[in-house]
C-alpha cells in the first residue's frame, strides 16, 4: 500500500527487551487498562498500556532509545518517500510518548478509529506501530478504506497518515498474546 509503508527492526532481539521493560513496569504498577476516545471501554479496546517514559531508567537509557533510533530511521525514509511532509508542512516530531500495549489472547482494538479523531489530537500527522512478537493466527491491523490487513511479525514497523482516511482496527489473536508499539508523529509548531 502506497501511503501504508513497512519496515524491519534492523536487531528483532530488541523487541524481547521492550517486552521485558514492559513487565517489569507493570511490577511497579505504572501500567493502566487501555483507554480509546471513549475511555476505558473492552468491548472497543481490551489491552494494559504504558507509556515508554514509565520505564525503569535503565531499560529507558539503553532500550527505549535504541526503538526510538529504529523509529526515527523509518521516519527519516517516509520522509524521502513523501518529501512533501517535510517542506509544505510545520516542523514534525514528538509529542506524546509512544505506548506499549498488551493483549491477552482474545483481545484486540476491536473498534475501528484513525489516530486524529479529536481536537486534542488532531496535531497527529502520522501514527507507527511496531510488532513486538510474533503471532501464528490474527494479531495483525486492518485498514477499513483500503481493505488492508498488516499481518504481525516481531520486529515489523508500520507508518501511515494519521487521518480519517487510514482507519483501522485490530484483529484478534484468539490464541496468543501480542505486544505492541503505538505512537504518532506531531506537527510541532515553529
Amino acid at each position: 500500500m502506497r501511503w501504508i509503508r513497512e519496515y524491519s527492526l534492523e536487531k528483532p532481539a530488541l523487541c524481547d527487551e521492550l517486552i521485558k521493560g514492559f513487565k517489569r513496569t507493570r511490577r511497579l504498577g505504572l501500567t493502566h487498562a487501555g483507554t480509546s476516545a471513549k475511555g476505558v471501554d473492552p468491548d472497543w479496546k481490551n489491552s494494559e498500556d504504558a507509556s515508554l517514559t514509565c520505564f525503569p531508567y535503565e531499560v529507558y537509557a539503553k532500550t527505549v532509545r535504541a526503538y526510538r533510533g529504529h523509529v526515527m530511521s523509518c521516519l527519516a525514509d517516509y520522509l524521502r518517500a513523501f518529501p512533501v511532509l517535510g517542506e509544505a508542512s510545520d516542523k514534525l516530531g514528538f509529542l506524546e510518548p509512544p505506548q506499549m500495549q498488551y493483549y491477552k489472547p482474545g483481545g484486540a482494538f476491536h473498534g475501528a478509529h484513525y489516530e486524529s479523531s479529536g481536537l486534542h489530537i488532531a496535531h497527529r500527522v502520522l501514527a507507527f506501530q511496531t510488532f513486538l512478537n510474533d503471532i501464528a493466527q490474527g494479531g495483525g491491523t486492518y485498514f477499513t478504506f483500503q481493505e488492508h490487513l498488516v499481518a504481525p511479525a516481531k520486529g515489523k514497523t508500520v507508518i501511515w497518515p494519521a487521518g480519517f482516511t487510514h482507519t483501522h482496527r485490530g484483529e484478534v489473536a484468539p490464541r496468543e498474546e501480542k505486544y505492541i508499539i503505538t505512537g504518532w508523529i506531531s506537527f510541532m509548531g515553529v
